[in-house]
């Protein structure tokens, strides 16, 4: 039987040919999605014309068409040709819900009526891809998987595009000519940031103070201390004062218990944690994800990278040995491997089939299939590094023994004058810690486990029996002050929107919601935060994000308006709808109803609103304007002009005559450019990316130096392969490869014979 393999990317083609030849058919690549969602206007002409109308087609979803651009269409086209004379489709994408419908919508939509299986992979290393086209299953094994896909894609077409129209036709403020995006996810996220800040803004500190009693016995002396937290700090001086009095005159005996105790490590990263964790770095979510992504496909030596839980399932627990075994060979991690792994099974542990129960794919740790890993980490550059180093020593610390104590906890109560005729009782208490066995804190030193943190002091105490006789010597009454919430990092956004069951108040549904793992998914999260730094409604400052002007006068809107649009709960409660399609407890057709209705109810209210002021805001300057006026102002010995930084025109000013003679590019032909400068390998100039009439000029050129079209696929085959022995890669290598690059390559690789091959 004919059989065509669709995988979902070149990289992940030529990973499949050096790992299976075509024993089990032909290797065809996708380009990631390509087909595409109708737009309103294709299914309804009327809907050309932005409204509040609710843009649910009547047949209740938006149909497939083939995407454009970046040679998708020649794609497109041999995989159709080469279904056409299949009787069998192997689909070899990614293994989450994108992977899925990248590579089912495309045998639905070419209307492919032959027998179609499945190959599942988490690592793209030989042996494992090898193990999966040994386990292949019908794909309606996964058609929960594809319909979830399909729910999520839809609902969001809907809601976003609905909302979007409507707020840009109601809410757009003077001087903002771009459509005012709102989004299902993107919303409430920007949310998010609005509410710190504007919790920091209007932030006064608040005076509070932390008592210190010095008792003295015979074992020596030591501090205790009474500080409560949260609501319950002492902000009432006079209070402080009743307390320290109290304290100052007790003589009596001092409590003291000793107990041995351990935690258990943390669990390996999943996306989000690992975001979070190089958010640290200063790196962006995107930074995190291209990293990981290269350390998965090119170096094969870390699981699939969109994770989606922090456990592993039980048929790992026989791979632990050998993948400890495997990182003894690398110098820097050797010191800190256990001798043998530790298996803690179950939700408690890392081993579980019911922890992971709904996930796509299991937690992010370093491939046991990694061909040499040894060696392929040492090739590895500073920042790829750093993310497998991150990676392993959180897997190396899940396996590590626990982390042993024993914790000694001094105290002593008294009576504190409240109410007339009642008295309030205070413990004073101070705790010490001797660690009597590293286990996995050796691994991460410079990781807490949230369950042993608890109040208190890590001290040195005096070696006071219990019952043993105490006075106290001294007393003060030490004043703090409350301080701001942080400003959200990116890692700290992605944070919050994996958790944002944090932000329900009612108790059985924040448990409810945590099973939806947040709002957005592990895959989409990082383009979220980038979308809402192109809309200009974020900016970073140093690491952390700031919203605009522009972001905090709409959130303050639609805190009036639609609330809902910007609560991370009402997203959450959608997310866990979405989910019920993958857990097979909803309908796709019922869920995507749902939101769309949703979506009509909130256009209603939209419908009335009348913002009371309409201010004019001004569009801070692109990237690349700002990199060009700070060019000029660096080669002219002068600085940026005030709010030169902030403002569009100040900029285009400050620029010249040059640049206000010329029409900016359009964002379709700066898109357009881009993908041609990831095709090529040549740099797009910061002039070129200001002027539309030089854009052009770089255009034509690049087409003309990278070739209009894309390396052949055996062309790239031959071109990989010699890469692989160590000749110097071309532009665009290994994806974007133009055809006159190839041409040139191949010529001096072989001579002129190339040509004919």
């Amino acid at each position: 039987m004919n059989s065509i393999i669709l995988c979902e990317k070149p990289s992940q083609a030529r990973n499949l040919r050096a790992a299976l030849g075509d024993r089990h058919g032909r290797i065809l690549a996708a380009q990631g999605h390509l087909l595409r969602l109708e737009v309103p206007e294709e299914v309804n002409p009327a809907w050309k014309v932005w409204g509040l109308d609710v843009l649910r087609p009547a047949k209740g979803r938006y149909g497939w068409r083939p995407d454009e651009g970046n040679g998708k269409a020649e794609r497109l086209d041999e995989i159709r040709k080469a279904l056409s004379g299949a009787g069998r489709v192997i689909i070899a994408t990614d293994c989450d819900r994108e992977g899925q419908a990248i590579g089912e919508s495309l045998v639905r939509h070419l209307g492919f009526r032959g027998e179609v299986l499945r190959a599942m992979f988490t690592a793209e290393d030989e042996t494992s891809l090898r193990a999966a086209f040994a386990a292949l299953k019908p794909n309606a094994h996964w058609g929960r998987l594809f319909e979830a896909a399909v729910a999520r894609a839809q609902s969001d077409q809907i809601f976003n595009l609905t909302m979007t129209r409507a707020a840009t036709v109601k809410l757009r403020p003077e001087g903002w000519r771009g459509p005012l995006g709102i989004g299902r996810v993107r919303t409430p996220t920007l949310g998010l940031v609005c509410a710190r800040e504007l919790e920091i803004r209007g932030f006064t500190p608040r005076d509070f103070y932390e008592i210190e009693a010095v008792v003295a016995g015979a074992a020596g002396e030591g501090s205790l201390w009474y500080r409560p937290r949260g609501d319950a700090r002492i902000f009432d001086p006079d209070r402080a004062d009743r307390i320290a009095l109290a304290a100052a005159s007790y003589q009596g005996p001092i409590e003291v218990s000793r107990e041995a105790r351990k935690s258990v490590p943390p669990r390996p990263f999943d996306l989000p944690s690992l975001q979070k964790h190089a958010g640290k770095w200063g790196w962006s979510a995107k930074k995190v994800l291209d990293v990981a992504q290269a350390l998965y496909e090119r170096h094969k030596l870390i699981t699939y990278p969109r994770a989606e839980t922090r456990y592993l399932p039980e048929n790992l627990v026989p791979s632990a040995g050998n993948l400890l075994d495997a990182l003894r060979g690398i110098g820097e991690l050797a010191p800190q491997l256990p001798a043998v792994p530790v298996i803690r099974k179950g939700k408690s542990g890392l081993w579980s089939d019911a922890g992971i129960a709904g996930a796509s794919h299991h937690a992010l740790i370093p491939n046991v299939n990694a061909p040499n890993m040894s060696a392929a980490v040492a090739a590895l550059d500073h920042d790829e590094r750093a993310l497998f180093d991150a990676i392993a020593r959180a897997f190396i610390a899940a396996i590590s023994p626990d982390h042993e104590f024993d914790e000694t906890t001094l105290s002593f109560a008294i009576e504190v004058p409240a109410a007339p005729g009642s008295v309030d009782v205070v413990r004073f208490q101070a705790r010490g810690r001797v660690v009597t066995r590293p286990g996995w804190k050796a691994v991460l030193e410079d990781e807490e486990n949230g369950e042993d943190d608890e109040q208190g002091d890590d001290a040195v105490l005096p070696a006071f029996a219990n019952g043993d006789t105490v006075s106290c010597n001294s007393v003060r009454a030490r004043p703090r002050q409350t301080t701001a919430p942080k400003r959200y990092t990116e890692g700290d956004l992605i944070d919050a929107m994996h958790n944002a069951w944090r932000f329900v108040k009612d108790e059985a549904e924040r448990e409810r919601l945590k099973e939806a793992k947040g709002i957005g998914t592990p895959a989409t999260r990082d383009s979220i935060l980038e979308g809402l730094k192109r809309q200009g409604m974020l900016v970073l400052d140093k690491k952390n994000l700031v919203p605009t002007d522009l972001a905090l006068w709409l959130y303050k809107l639609l805190c009036e308006s639609a609330p809902e649009l910007v609560d991370p709960g009402a997203t959450a409660r959608m997310e866990a709808r979405l989910d019920d399609v993958l857990a097979g407890s909803a309908d796709a057709d019922t869920v995507i109803g749902e939101i769309a209705d949703r979506a009509g109810g909130l256009v209603a209210r939209l419908s009335e609103v009348t913002p009371a002021t309409s201010p004019t805001f001004k569009r801070p300057p692109s990237g690349a304007m700002l990199a060009a006026a700070r060019d000029k102002a660096k080669r002219e010995g002068t600085r940026l002009p005030r709010g030169a930084a902030d403002d569009a025109e100040i900029c285009r000013t400050f620029l010249g005559p040059r640049r206000l003679a010329s029409a900016g590019p359009s964002e379709k032909q700066l898109a357009y450019a881009q993908k041609l400068s990831e095709e090529t390998g040549m740099d797009l100039p910061e002039a070129a990316r200001l002027d539309a009439a030089a854009l052009s000029k770089w255009i034509d050129a690049a087409r003309s130096a990278g070739g209009k079209d894309l390396a052949s696929p055996k062309q790239r085959e031959w071109i990989a392969k010699l890469v692989g022995e160590g000749a110097k890669p071309p532009r665009g290598y290994p994806d974007r490869i133009g055809a006159n690059d190839a041409r040139a390559f191949l010529d001096k690789a072989f001579g002129k014979k190339a040509a004919r091959r």
